[in-house]
């Protein structure tokens, strides 16, 4: 097979993802589906290196660090101190996973197995990537089957649970909500953040020019990860490298989108995860049942548990702590969608749609933004270190 073939198999199976997940409505992650289809295609006798055939899968050590960078440039360091109480309730979520999986799953499977479920469960592809990276130095590359399996599938768990508490909230506060209503400017938008570093003029604003300042800082990221030979993850690092280098004006928000490149470096990332997927026999598959399922309990139970702790103590209802909490569980785009549902199926007009997105929007973009942007990458470089 060729790589131009082995190229098309790839997006192909991608692409059958997004028209899946676009006609649900994200109900099913477009990862899982081009999961399913890469393994069955496995099954059926594609060759086991189609990934490789590729030549993506070489690219990953470039692409993780530059994702990583670009994601701490989503959201200001003033837009997530404005919802603190989210922040809080997001981290303790991750809290919750760690000590539950750590801990009792540990004691039931091991600490790679513990490991393999933690970091997917504490956020999106790129933990998950983290925890198959660790699983492949460790000699057990099976187990990133394990860490995909758990990517593609937190989702459909959390999803549904945010959605129906997130429902319940606004039924709960709604003369609160439409209370509010009045005071809601339509479109308000925050003021311009003043920079230490002015912007770039759009002319020179190019994908190249973006694309050097990104690079420059990940860079930077890989020196000091460097430094301390590996104890703390380049992607712990870079997160943090990203935000600073957007606070103080030298990255642009949303940096990779203007550049025209988000889709590119993400394609790497979805073809190094999907590279996992040739280990995955059926027999193997259903040998991790039972971890997929208990993992999911400890998961879910941890989460609700330090939701519950930090809600409570934030004055927060349990129904919108919890919601906070899961979005561990698929983050962005996961949580804007159903805040969107939520918002559209419980309104009677427009105004009143407007009213419940002011009251649930933020929190939960922010929350998600504390698992899965930010969180979950810290979390991840932390508990591969226990391997």
């Amino acid at each position: 097979m060729n790589q131009i073939l082995a190229f098309f198999i790839l997006v192909l199976a991608i692409a059958i993802g997004e028209i899946v997940a676009t006609k649900t409505r994200a109900r099913i992650p477009s990862l899982l589906v081009a999961m399913v289809i890469i393994m069955v295609g496995f099954w059926l006798g594609l060759p086991k290196d189609l990934i490789d055939k590729t030549g993506l899968p070489m690219l990953a050590a470039l692409s993780t660090p530059m994702i990583v960078t670009h994601m701490g440039t989503l959201m200001s360091l003033k837009q997530v101190g404005k919802q603190w109480k989210a922040l809080l309730i997001g981290l303790g979520a991750l809290l919750g996973i760690g000590v539950l999986l750590l801990t009792i799953y540990r004691a039931i499977y091991g600490l790679p197995i513990a490991v393999a479920a933690a970091c997917p469960l504490s956020g999106g592809i790129v933990a998950g990537l983290i925890g198959m990276d660790a699983m492949k130095a460790i000699g057990r590359p099976e187990l990133q089957v394990l860490v995909l399996l758990f990517l593609v599938l937190q989702g459909l768990i959390g999803m549904p649970i945010a959605a129906n508490l997130l429902k319940r909230d606004v039924r709960k506060n709604w003369d609160k909500i439409i209370a509010k209503q009045e005071a809601t400017v339509a479109g308000e938008t925050d003021p311009v953040e003043k920079k230490l570093i002015p912007p770039l003029p759009k002319a020179y604003q190019t994908p190249f020019v973006l694309l050097a300042k990104l690079a420059l800082i990940a860079w930077l990221a890989y020196i000091v990860s460097s430094l301390t030979n590996g104890v703390v993850n380049i992607s712990v690092v870079a997160i943090i490298f990203g935000l600073i280098a957007y606070f103080i004006g030298f990255l642009e928000e949303d940096i990779l989108t203007k550049a025209g490149s988000l889709t590119f470096f993400m394609l790497l990332l979805i073809a190094s995860a999907l590279g996992g997927m040739n280990q995955a026999t059926p027999s193997l598959i259903l040998s991790f049942v039972g971890p997929i399922i208990l993992g999911f309990l400890f998961g879910v139970i941890g989460i609700a548990v330090m939701s519950l702790i930090v809600g409570k103590l934030l004055g927060l209802s349990w129904e919108m702590a919890i919601s906070m909490g899961s979005t561990a569980l698929y983050g962005f785009p996961g949580n804007y969608i159903i805040v969107q549902e939520v918002a559209r199926t419980t309104a009677n007009n427009e105004e009143e749609r407007k009213a419940i997105l002011d009251y649930i929007m933020p929190p939960m973009i922010v929350a998600g933004y504390a698992t899965v942007t930010v969180g979950s990458v810290i979390f991840a470089g932390i508990v591969t270190r226990f391997l």
